[in-house]
């Protein structure tokens, strides 16, 4: 079978909720291997100025669910937001999924939701670590690269998927994103406030970013795609 029909048939299993590729349980892998659920070992937020005060932030442990819980957006017809370039599929999807036949996990929230240790540094000097939740009611576009191949031609049993890239971005400001900060300090309220700031939390989904798209996970990732896929192609 020629690439462009492999990737046709996978293009399709992509959007069909019954099919072992579909988006969101190719995303979903209820030990972790996937994209959701996903713990974050570290990351760090860098540097911010509270009333002329230095303050570092790195948030640890954090674990975020929903992310799986994604479809491939259409455009104003009927046309799915997918582009073919060879064994290349650049698809965009929306979160949350409401299409016809997805059954989602009762462990995967309708909503992206994040969890995770606070580890603040004021002015050079280690805080007690609090916690941090994060809730983001949609996202307009994730978007992920992968390739899809046959290691020996013609054999669906070979089928090898890669993904590239990986990218979510949701709607900054009108309480899309909303942050919760818990931390033993009379700047409490003033850290929740700092962080719910619209560049702020761009800045919290630029750092999210960095980490869904690391090597390690497209790695993990691709290894659950290539399972699912070559499932999905032997009802064929």
């Amino acid at each position: 079978m020629s690439d462009s029909q492999l990737v046709q048939l996978l293009e399709n299993m992509l959007l069909t909720p019954s099919s072992d590729f579909y988006l969101s349980k190719i995303l979903y892998n209820a030990d972790g291997s996937a994209l959701d659920p996903r713990t974050i070992a570290a990351v760090d937020l860098g540097s911010f100025s509270l009333e002329g005060v230095p303050i570092d932030i790195v948030i640890k442990k954090l674990n975020i669910r929903g992310l799986s819980n994604s479809q491939v957006k259409f455009d104003s017809g009927t046309n799915p937001e997918i582009v073919v370039d060879g064994s290349t599929v650049t698809f965009h999807a929306k979160q949350p999924n409401t299409q016809d036949g997805y059954q989602r996990p009762a462990t995967v929230p309708n909503q992206i939701l994040a969890n995770g240790e606070l580890h603040v540094t004021l002015d050079h000097s280690d805080m007690p670590p609090g916690t941090i939740s994060l809730t983001i009611n949609h996202v307009d576009d994730l978007t992920g690269v992968f390739s899809a191949t046959e290691a020996v031609d013609g054999q669906l049993d070979t089928t090898v998927v890669n993904f590239s890239s990986l990218s979510i971005n949701p709607v900054i400001g009108n309480g899309n994103l909303t942050i919760v900060v818990d931390l033993d300090t009379v700047f409490k309220a003033t850290i929740n406030q700092l962080l719910n700031e619209d560049a702020n939390q761009k800045k919290i989904i630029d750092a999210l970013n960095s980490e869904i798209s690391n090597p390690d996970l497209l790695a993990s990732l691709s290894q659950i795609a290539t399972q699912e896929a070559r499932k999905a192609l032997a009802n064929i």
